[in-house]
């Protein structure tokens, strides 16, 4: 099958190099670097760690003590010439700013800790409305407000309409990454950043070329098993394996009646834990105001296939690379279980350091194929 990685892991001879700005300027001195790259709901975190006897004399301990702000870009890649290369030929990991800048005196180390861009809307408290806007209007202003550069699908539907249906009233202070994650749920989106540009719009498409994690057996031909990976388990989780059910009650004043919906419901799938020890389907409740029928089963849907997500999970250590990222998809293949299937990361942690070099830490889930997603 197309992936976007290939087949087998990448070789120990490959020469990965990494290069870090310091307020857009080019510093030595680091000795490694963590990125760690959140699923769409969190912003993205990185350390940095410089050695003291490493810096150089213009930037020393004191000029760290005394810095007040500062934004940093980490880059990784693997260069044409490992020996003589820019960090033009790298790829942009993370452009952030620095929340936190730690010394350690005794081992003369310095760590500058902190998040991506997302942090400046998760730090901006608001009260706004914008009834009278559409969610991909409020994206784009929000984005220009933090100097953000905006990509962003267009919608239709007025903000206001949302918050009569949701009974959402917006008379406390709430960050505007909480607002934009709210419209984009309302939408069916995604939102996040990336270097210093706000993604607003449709989800990752699973049937996109994926990143295959690819495992073989021995056989006659190879004595040992073999797999593009160095390290890879999996999590079942038994209490949505026995089955779940979502069940939305609503209100709805404008049409002065109550809404019940139930997904799956009996008549659409086999209640999974009534041949299976340990009990019966778990029921989950949940009331929200303002619903229309066909509303509110919408939201038993949503909200079930957000629930089973969590029922099949990988953890794997990888060879480092810049192809996997937060919004590809992830393909097992190999093990002749259940865990071959299809998996969305919920991070992906890039390490790079002169000692142990670079390498990637990822963990996945997705609920399982015989789970029910959908009528």
């Amino acid at each position: 099958m197309l992936s976007l990685n290939t087949l087998p892991a990448l070789s120990a001879a490959t020469q990965p190099r990494g290069a870090v700005k310091l307020n857009d300027l080019l510093i030595e001195g680091w000795v490694s670097f963590e990125v760690e790259s959140n699923n769409f709901y969190a912003a993205d975190t990185f350390r940095i760690t410089f050695l003291k006897n490493m810096l150089p004399a213009e930037r020393n301990a004191n000029w760290f003590s005394e810095l007040t702000t500062a934004f940093v870009e980490i880059f990784a890649g693997f260069p044409a010439n490992p020996d003589d290369y820019r960090a033009s030929e790298l790829t942009s990991l993370l452009y952030g700013r620095v929340d936190e800048v730690e010394f350690d005196i005794v081992r003369g180390r310095i760590d500058l800790i902190g998040r991506d861009l997302t942090s400046e809307f998760i730090d901006a408290k608001t009260t706004e409305k914008w009834p009278n806007k559409t969610a991909s209007q409020i994206a784009n202003d929000l984005a220009v407000r933090r100097g953000l550069t905006p990509q962003v699908t267009a919608t239709s539907t007025l903000v206001g309409t949302y918050y009569d249906i949701d009974h959402v009233t917006l008379t406390d202070q709430r960050s505007e990454w909480d607002i934009l994650n709210y419209l984009a749920h309302l939408e069916g989106f995604a939102v996040y950043v990336r270097g210093k540009t706000l993604y607003f719009g449709p989800k990752p498409d699973p049937k996109a070329t994926p990143y295959v994690l690819m495992w073989q057996e021995p056989d006659a031909d190879q004595a040992f098993p073999e797999g593009n990976f160095m390290d890879l388990r999996f999590t079942r989780g038994l209490t949505v394996s026995r089955g779940i059910q979502v069940v939305v009650r609503s209100f709805n004043s404008k049409a002065k009646k109550s809404f019940t919906a139930t997904y799956p419901n009996k008549g659409s799938t086999t209640q999974a834990g009534k041949a299976k020890p340990f009990g019966g389907t778990q029921i989950y409740t949940y009331t929200i105001p303002g619903l229309t029928q066909e509303q509110a089963l919408q939201r038993a849907q949503t909200i079930y296939a957000e629930l089973i997500a969590h029922e099949m999970k990988l953890s794997a250590v990888l060879p480092g690379d810049n192809i996997l990222g937060i919004d590809t998809m992830v393909q097992v293949m190999g093990t002749g279980t259940a865990w071959d299937q299809t998996y969305y990361p919920d991070s992906v942690t890039r390490r790079m350091s002169f000692d142990e070099g670079y390498s990637m830490n990822l963990h996945a889930k997705n609920h399982a194929p015989d789970s029910v997603v959908a009528p």
